[in-house]
């Protein structure tokens, strides 16, 4: 019998941008780690995780991880996702395994395959994602490193905000389905601010 292996590939195609030089950029992430992790696993995250801040993060943070980010869904929801093929973030298996040695309720699912990931940058991130979003994007009230569940382009939506030298950068994360829908909404909506990839 032969090994089944099959072979990843994004639901996105992107499109060509038109601008030589943009002040805002979509990439698309799809297929870097992605792992959601329910039940009381604080701990055990933080052996696998030992640069987590010593403080638990608190519903809404995020925490910047080996090559990845930690967000703290609800009080017992995690979702942890790398920002690059680099990442150095601990499997789905090997969150489970440890779970189940201390007979936690508690489990680790790997999303990676279900889920498209779009990577939104620059000064006018904010006021392109309004257009399709409800939230609130001020700095007041979606800081750096925080993180929301909510609906944009009709699309449940993970909005993660982690920026880069002071640029905004907004992760965006959907069910693999809505992957093409979604962008092609993101990007009709950056037209006005010459969006590029």
């Amino acid at each position: 019998m032969t090994e089944y292996n099959p072979i990843f590939r994004s639901p996105i195609a992107m499109p060509k941008s038109t601008s030589a030089s943009s002040d805002l950029g979509v990439s698309d992430l799809t297929g870097i780690q992605v792992t959601l992790i329910q039940g009381e696993a604080g701990d055990i995250l933080k052996k696998h995780l030992p640069n987590i801040p010593k403080r638990q993060p608190n519903p809404g943070d995020l925490a910047e991880v080996d090559g990845g980010l930690l967000a703290r869904l609800t009080p017992t929801e995690f979702y942890l996702f790398g920002l690059s093929s680099d990442a150095k973030l601990p499997s789905a298996q090997a969150l489970s395994d440890s779970l189940t040695k201390t007979k936690r309720f508690a489990h680790a699912t790997d999303l990676t395959h279900g889920k498209a990931a779009l990577k939104l940058t620059g000064p006018t991130a904010a006021e392109a994602l309004s257009k399709i979003c409800g939230l609130d994007f001020h700095d007041s009230v979606f800081p750096n490193m925080h993180v929301k569940q909510t609906s944009a382009a009709k699309v449940k939506t993970l909005i993660a905000r982690c920026d880069e030298d002071g640029v905004p950068v907004y992760h965006l994360h959907v069910n693999r389905p809505f992957g093409q829908y979604f962008l092609e909404i993101l990007w009709d909506a950056g037209q006005e601010f010459g969006i590029g990839s």
